[in-house]
């Protein structure tokens, strides 16, 4: 694995190197990717084309009547279960290029995290994950040690909340292989935040090129097609110790086993994108007033 990884690795530096040449000091502008979820990507129906691996039956599920959950939504959404007692399953789309610190970029979903049925063990420590990843590089092993998720730019909120604190907004970074385990060339940042149940959340990320930085801000939907900022959540992660950095070519939604029930939550994913937000969602930059 350890030899197929770097063939692998050297095959994506040379394209991603060609493409620098191609385009001076930045890549070039990558091709907006865009997934309402308005038709089943399971079955190929959606805009984009998925690719599924591990138990997917078990994870996705796509629910063509569900109403829009917001104005210019479309009816339809695609719901995930992350269950940690389950095997691992993920479904990915191809971003069209490489990605990586070297240039910036931005990506992003809108998530609903239903009440219904949700459970976090105060015990226990378990993420709803979304991001970008590398199709040949990146193992499903994320929660393990050693870990096999090599090159992964990671959305990882954990719901649980106990004696140490929580719930955590916990993004995670993973650069290439390093001694065939992913957690010795990781960067990750916290903000303890509890997000909202019930609520579509437009979480996104910018890579700041010249900074070395990832951020991720997650607003609430406000009115109309606008997001209003969620005091606090924001992190921004140093990604400057990441040696290999991270070499990323596909956009996707995880869900990782872990053997014991730490986490149960239901999530409906109605955007997943990769370049620009896409029209017509927006964010207003007042903040809310929390409840009283």
């Amino acid at each position: 694995m350890t030899m197929i990884n770097t063939v692998n690795r050297t095959l994506l530096t040379a394209a991603l190197g060609a493409a620098l040449a191609l385009g001076g000091a930045r890549s070039p502008a990558i091709a907006d990717v865009v997934e309402r979820f308005d038709a089943d990507p399971l079955s190929g129906g959606g805009r984009n084309a998925f690719f599924t691996e591990g138990d997917v039956a078990a994870r996705f599920t796509y629910v063509a009547g569900e109403p829009s959950h917001f104005p210019a939504d479309r009816e339809g959404t695609l719901r995930v279960l992350y269950d940690t007692t389950l095997p691992a399953a993920r479904i990915s789309t191809p971003i069209g290029q490489i990605l990586s610190p070297g240039a910036d970029f931005e990506f992003g979903a809108i998530l609903t995290i239903r009440s219904e049925g949700f459970f976090a063990d105060p015990n226990g420590f378990s993420q709803i994950a979304f991001g970008l990843w590398n199709a040949a590089t990146t193992g499903m092993n994320r929660t393990g040690f050693p870990s096999d998720a090599f090159d992964l730019v990671g959305f990882d909120y954990f719901p649980n909340a106990g004696a140490f604190g929580g719930p955590f907004l916990s993004p995670g970074v993973f650069g290439g292989n390093v001694l065939d385990n992913a957690f010795f060339n990781f960067a990750f940042a916290s903000a303890e935040v509890a997000l909202p149940f019930d609520v579509p959340l437009l979480c996104r990320f910018h890579c700041i090129a010249a900074q070395q930085r990832l951020n991720l801000r997650v607003s609430r939907h406000g009115s109309g097609v606008t997001f209003e900022r969620i005091p606090g959540a924001m992190v921004s992660v140093d990604l400057s110790r990441l040696d290999p950095a991270f070499l990323v070519n596909v956009a996707g939604i995880a869900a990782y086993f872990e053997g014991y029930p730490s986490l149960r939550a239901v999530v409906d994913y109605d955007l997943l994108y990769v370049g620009n937000l896409p029209e017509p969602f927006g964010v207003v930059n007042r903040r809310l007033v929390p409840a009283r």
